[in-house]
C-alpha cells in the first residue's frame, strides 16, 4: 500500500512539473514605440495593438518561447500624412506585419535575453533582444529597447529636401504576458 501511495505522489509531481501553458500578450498594456531621425526633425510612432503568445512553464512561470506580431497600419506618429507615407515606403500591402519568434531564451536575475527571428519587410534576421523582467498585477512584464537598421531589411530610406532619414530606428517596447 505504501508503495502505491509513493508511486502516486511521484507520478503526480512529475506531471505537475514541466507543464507548458500558452499565455496571451495583454494587448491593452503592451506597446512598441519607434523613434526616427532626420537632419531637420525627429519623430516617433507607437503601436498599442501588439498581438502575441508565450509558452510558459506552469510550475516556474519561466518563458520557453514567445511569438509577437505588430501590424504596420497600427503604428501612429500623430501625423496621418507621415503614417501614410511610411506605409508606402514599407510596402505595407506586400509586407503588412512585423514578427518576432524566439528560438532561445536565457534568464539572468532580472533580465532575459531572447534570441530569435525578426521578420520585417519580407526579410528575416536573427536578433538578440534583451528585456528587463518583472512580475506585476497583470502578469509578466518585459521592458527594453534595441536598435534597428532599416537598410538591413532592404528598405529604401525616405528623404526630405534631398536628405535621407538616418538609417537607424530606436525601438522601445513593453510586452505584458497575462497571468
Amino acid at each position: 500500500m505504501q508503495l502505491r501511495i509513493s508511486l502516486f505522489i511521484l507520478l503526480t509531481h512529475l506531471t505537475l512539473f514541466g507543464q507548458e501553458v500558452r499565455k496571451n500578450v495583454n494587448e491593452q498594456s503592451s506597446f512598441i514605440r519607434y523613434e526616427g531621425k532626420h537632419l531637420l526633425h525627429d519623430w516617433d510612432g507607437i503601436n498599442q495593438k501588439i498581438k502575441g503568445i508565450a509558452v510558459v512553464d506552469e510550475a516556474t512561470d519561466e518563458i520557453f518561447k514567445i511569438a509577437l506580431l505588430a501590424n504596420l497600419r497600427d503604428f501612429d506618429s500623430n501625423n496621418s500624412g507621415r503614417d501614410a507615407h511610411a506605409l508606402e515606403v514599407l510596402e505595407a500591402l506586400r509586407f503588412p506585419e512585423i514578427k518576432f519568434y524566439s528560438e532561445d531564451i536565457k534568464f539572468d536575475s532580472k533580465t532575459v535575453n531572447f534570441s530569435g527571428s525578426l521578420e520585417f519587410h519580407g526579410i528575416s534576421v536573427t536578433r538578440n533582444i534583451e528585456a528587463v523582467l518583472s512580475k506585476t498585477e497583470l502578469g509578466t512584464e518585459l521592458v527594453g529597447e534595441f536598435k534597428l537598421i532599416p537598410s538591413d531589411f532592404r528598405i529604401e530610406l525616405p528623404s526630405f529636401l534631398s536628405v535621407k532619414m538616418k538609417d537607424l530606428l530606436k525601438i522601445n517596447y513593453r510586452i505584458v504576458i497575462n497571468k
